[in-house]
Formats: C-alpha cells, sequence, structure tokens
C-alpha cells in the first residue's frame, strides 16, 4: 500500500523511537518518503520514559502528515496521546502510524476513531522498518535494504557486521547525548538523514568493514571495549529463580549500557560465565536499569514477554518487551519483588495450543 498525500499538507513530521536501529532506519525511510513526495521533513526521536512529555509538541503542528514508527503505546497514556492527536488533526494535520509492537484493542479502535482518515498498521511478526518500507516506499531499494538491515538487528540475527555496528552506533550517541545534555534528535539526526540519502553506503564502508567516519570508528572500538567490562561485571550479580517451571534471570544495567546491548551480551551462551561456571540460557531474562526502567527477553518460545512485561505497566512483543519497576535501592530487594510479581500470574507463558497475536488495521 503506498498513502497518497492529497490537500494541505505541507509537510512531514516524523516521530519515532531513538533507542534502536529500527526506529533510526524507520525514520530514515520516513524521510525518504518526505523528500520523494517534495514535503518539508521535521524529525523528533523519542522513547517511552519520556514519550508523553514530547507528544506536547504534536498539539501545535498544521497541515501536517504525523508518521510514527517503532512505537507503541498503552492504555495509561491513551488520553494524552489522542488528545494532542485530535488537536493536530483540527489544524489539518494526518496520521500515519506504523509500529510492530502488541497493541490493546481499545489502543487500536480509539487511533482509528479519528478523523481525517487515520492509517495504522500493526504487524508483530516483522520490524518497523519493514511495515515503513512496505507502506510508505515499496518498490525502493535503498529502504529495503536499510529495512533489511533492521530486521538483522531488531531480531537478534545477528547475519550482519554493519547492523550490529549500527546498532552500536545508535547507542553510543545516544549516551554521547545524556552525558552531554543535549537532545538525542540532535546528535542522532545526522545518522538519519545520512542512511535516508545514500542508504548504508552512506555510513558503512563494505570492502574495509568499518564506518566511513574514522573518528567516529575509533569512539565506537573504545565504547565497545568499555561495553564489555561493565556487562561482565553486571552479569557477575545476577539473581536467578526457578517460577512456573521456567527460569527467570535478572541483571541489573551498569550506567552507560543499553537495554539492547544488555540483553545481546546475555542471550549468547558465549558471555555467559560467572564465577568459573557457565550459565544456563535464562527462559525469561530481565534486565534492572538504575531508573527502574525493565527490559525482558525470552530464551524459550513458551515465555511471552509482553506479557509479563503488562504485569509492570509495560508492553512490547512476545520476544522482547519493557516495563517499569520504579526507583530503588536494594538490587536483591528489587528482584524480590519481580519474582514475586511474576509467580502470581501464569499469562506469560504460552500453552501450546496457543499463539502469538499479530494485527494489522488500515
Amino acid at each position: 500500500m503506498t498513502t497518497t498525500i492529497a490537500g494541505k499538507i505541507t509537510g512531514v513530521f516524523s516521530i519515532s523511537h531513538e533507542k534502536d536501529l529500527d526506529g533510526i532506519v524507520s525514520a530514515a525511510i520516513v524521510r525518504r518518503y518526505a523528500n520523494k513526495m517534495r514535503l518539508a521533513h521535521s524529525l523528533m526521536l523519542t522513547d517511552y520514559n519520556v514519550f508523553e512529555s514530547d507528544f506536547s509538541a504534536v498539539s501545535s503542528l498544521k497541515n501536517m502528515l504525523i508518521v510514527i514508527t517503532d512505537l507503541g503505546f498503552n492504555i495509561k497514556s491513551l488520553d494524552s496521546v489522542l488528545s494532542r492527536l485530535n488537536d493536530a488533526i483540527s489544524h489539518g494535520c494526518r496520521l500515519v502510524w506504523l509500529d510492530h509492537h502488541t497493541w490493546p484493542k481499545q489502543c487500536i479502535n480509539a487511533i482509528m476513531s479519528l478523523e481525517n482518515n487515520p492509517v495504522l498498521k500493526i504487524r508483530t511478526d516483522v520490524c518497523a522498518s519493514e511495515i515503513a518500507h512496505r507502506v510508505l516506499m515499496p518498490d525502493d531499494t535503498v529502504s529495503e535494504s536499510l529495512a533489511a538491515l533492521a530486521h538483522d538487528s531488531d531480531f537478534n540475527l545477528r547475519q550482519s557486521e554493519a547492523a550490529n555496528v549500527l546498532n552500536d552506533v545508535v547507542n553510543l550517541l545516544r549516551i554521547f547525548s545524556i552525558e552531554k545534555r543535549q537532545r538525542s534528535t540532535d546528535v542522532l539526526a545526522s545518522l538519519v538523514i545520512a542512511l535516508s540519502e545514500n542508504g548504508l553506503s552512506g555510513v558503512w564502508n563494505e570492502e574495509t568493514q568499518r564506518l566511513r567516519d574514522d573518528l567516529l570508528e575509533k569512539r565506537l572500538q573504545n565504547y565497545r571495549r568499555g561495553l564489555l567490562k561493565k556487562m561482565r561485571r553486571a552479569l557477575e550479580g545476577h539473581q536467578d529463580m526457578e517460577i512456573h517451571g521456567k527460569l527467570v534471570r535478572i541483571v541489573e544495567i551498569p550506567a552507560g549500557i543499553s537495554t539492547t546491548d544488555m540483553g545481546n551480551f546475555l542471550s549468547d551462551p558465549e558471555n555467559l560465565r560467572s564465577d568459573g561456571g557457565q550459565l544456563s540460557i535464562a527462559d525469561l531474562l530481565i534486565t534492572l536499569g538504575p531508573t527502574g526502567l525493565l527490559g525482558f527477553r525470552r530464551g524459550n518460545e513458551s515465555v511471552l514477554c509482553h506479557k509479563a512485561a503488562q504485569l509492570f505497566d509495560g508492553g512490547g512483543h512476545p520476544y522482547a518487551a519493557g516495563g517499569e519497576y520504579g526507583i530503588y535501592s536494594d538490587f536483591e530487594a528489587a528482584c524480590s519483588d519481580i519474582f514475586y510479581v511474576l509467580s502470581t500470574d501464569k499469562n506469560w507463558i504460552q500453552s501450546s495450543t496457543s499463539s502469538d497475536d499479530s494485527e494489522s488495521k488500515e
């Protein structure tokens, strides 16, 4: 499906997830679409913990196509998001929302009830970049190749070194923006622009298997060395418990390490050595960040991460999700609380007769 813009639309306002390659590539594809349609382009990159506050900017938009990618939302945010979208639509805006997270029915119905023919596409079997490619730029080979990179990263296939590197670059630049107290959008915009204009070749030298920016390559190598040391130390303090017959592991994320990096590290059996022994892959892996944010990954297909995350006011995919525990001072006490909450519910364990749901809406 190709979205056709008509009427008074004068520009594209892109809102995408800042935290991983899928969100950045989705934003790059949206920018290619804006250029194809000869529309002005504006970019906002955000994350779930600041999503509602950042979304306030939508209220003042006029005659814009608002394209949201790689971001879902839950019932808790429903009223504020709808209020701001209604303001924008009353000013002549249209909405296209492309996502691969699991949505509550109430949120789907609310978006589809908006005025001015909203487009909502949700599929949990592909990444957001693939949806953006198919909906906005179906015949564009650059968008197709970028979406394949995002798929490799988001589904943790780790078959493409370029995808691994770019995902680390996203994390490196995000951490830099936090340390320098700069907007992540300002720091990551150059990466979005380079990918949108020249595809992977705009940032990556396939022949040398290195970034084209030599300074960024050096920063990345230093970042990766420091990353491994911190994650190995974090693993030593892990907490394990068997709940409903599943091995649940919680690891505290050190400052400056992303949920994605920690999740990837802890999903690789080669890294799972603790106190000289070899650890098993956890059926459910939970990472707990310094601000109380939770990340969920599964090592067993019978585990539903989004269902586990819903117990902590979160959501996501069956294979990866996020939630919130809250500010804590004692890691072991926090783990005990998390284990207890999981023990009170079995919905995060998939029965042999059920299957993961996926939605596709226009």
